[in-house]
């Protein structure tokens, strides 16, 4: 090796708080390159094995847990890397370098994202994740004492807890569509939301997406619902992108939020907002800094945070050339198939309740079942000691298929469930 390519990979070790081999992932020309679509048609499984060499997981645990964390691929990670020690040799221009003003790299990141979610750049604001899209939407609307916001029973706190603090301070009311485990048909989860767009709701907000159990709303519907009533739709995506293929214009929703973080593998503390351009000067900021009232910025607007990172905005950029450069239709069924193994799996089970509806209109890559108390205490334990991470809280268990995931891993965590059970 090289002095200058040793000092670098041991400067970066040191830094980073890698190990040199890793360090050599990272900035070495030889990353594995993405299995071939000749193998891909040729041997799928194969395929999907190769794959698993673009990202550094630990072989002795598994994850399947993405709806909380996705795993960045090795392209990711070279991302940022570069870009984090390229730009500390301050050689670009002043400003807007890191911030404020948009940049040639931001904006870069914003007409890729833009193309991807079928709108325009000046409707894309660069924010940290969906919580935050969440809070920016609810705390920039003027709302009355009295007036109406629907929401759903099924939402994440991002999601749901700017509005109870707007209840709580402003004096709005919250309305709850309680949506079934699982839902029978899509046309029942539109009729709660029909009964509940009353004329006094001004906002409807809801998950694409629901984090508990994996549920797929009807999104293009209930927002043309709302639009025909004079209602703001705003939309909770964090687990839509990377996990559907999402045109927003066509959904029409008013406001959108998603965390790049999760299924498109972006790296944490990267989200996206949208804000359809003709409802733009409906939302005050919530953080003023210079040009806060300038609305000729649109979108870009609620991206005037002062400072940002732009390496893990680079890497945002990676994982959404990644996704494509794989083929989202590739990506869907990929992790579809793994998540009718799950499904399948569960119904083994009778004790198992499945809270998720064996629908292809209404279920993804999340599978969510309930158990019995003491149960699942067993279970969680049992897999703790064989470090299976998954979701879900209080009586259930979240199962999230991605591409990096194993069939042999799906087996294991059956495997443990199994043998918890008949503890």
């Amino acid at each position: 090796m090289k002095r200058r390519d040793f000092m670098q990979q041991a400067m970066a070790a040191a830094v980073l708080g890698l190990s040199r081999e890793q360090v050599g992932h990272l900035l070495r020309a030889d990353t594995p390159p993405l299995p071939s679509d000749a193998l891909y048609e040729r041997d799928p499984e194969w395929y999907w094995a190769e794959m698993r060499r673009q990202f550094l997981l630990d072989p002795n645990h598994i994850n399947l847990n993405c709806g909380s964390l996705g795993v960045c691929p090795l392209p990711v990670i070279r991302a940022v890397a570069e870009h984090l020690f390229a730009s500390e040799a301050f050689n670009e221009p002043d400003y807007p370098w890191w911030g404020y003003g948009e940049n040639e790299h931001i904006r870069e990141v914003r007409e890729e994202l833009a193309q991807f979610l079928g709108v325009s750049r000046d409707e894309i604001a660069l924010v940290r994740n969906a919580t935050e899209a969440m809070n920016t939407v609810c705390n920039g609307l003027d709302l009355q004492r009295g007036d109406v916001v629907v929401t759903t029973d099924q939402e994440h706190p991002g999601g749901l807890c700017c509005w109870q603090q707007k209840e709580a301070r402003f004096g709005i009311r919250l309305r709850y569509v309680k949506l079934p485990l699982p839902p029978a048909s899509k046309e029942h989860i539109l009729e709660l939301f029909d009964r509940a767009l009353t004329p006094e709701v001004r906002v409807v907000s809801f998950s694409h997406i629901t984090t508990t159990t994996g549920l797929i709303l009807p999104a293009r519907e209930i927002c043309a619902m709302a639009r025909e009533r004079g209602i703001l739709s705003v939309v909770d995506g964090a687990h839509a992108i990377g996990q559907l293929p999402l045109n927003l214009r066509e959904i029409g929703c008013d406001f959108y939020g998603t965390s790049p973080h999760k299924w498109l593998l972006a790296p944490k503390g990267t989200g996206v907002l949208y804000l359809r351009e003709a409802v733009q000067d409906r939302l005050w900021v919530n953080i003023a800094s210079g040009e806060w009232n300038n609305k000729a910025l649109k979108a870009y607007r609620f991206s005037n945070l002062g400072t940002c990172n732009l390496s893990l905005l680079k890497g945002l950029l990676a994982a959404l050339r990644f996704h494509q450069q794989i083929g989202p239709e590739r990506i869907f069924a990929r992790q579809r198939q793994l998540a009718r193994l799950v499904y399948d799996g569960f119904r083994r089970f009778s004790r198992a309740k499945l809270l998720t509806p064996d629908h292809p209109e209404l279920w993804g890559a999340m599978t969510t079942a309930e158990f019995a108390e003491a149960e699942v205490e067993r279970v969680r334990r049992a897999l703790a000691e064989h470090r299976i991470r998954v979701g879900g809280g209080g009586l259930r268990l979240r199962i999230s298929t991605h591409i990096f995931t194993q069939p042999e891993e799906i087996a294991t965590f059956f495997r443990v469930l199994s043998r918890a059970l008949e503890a």
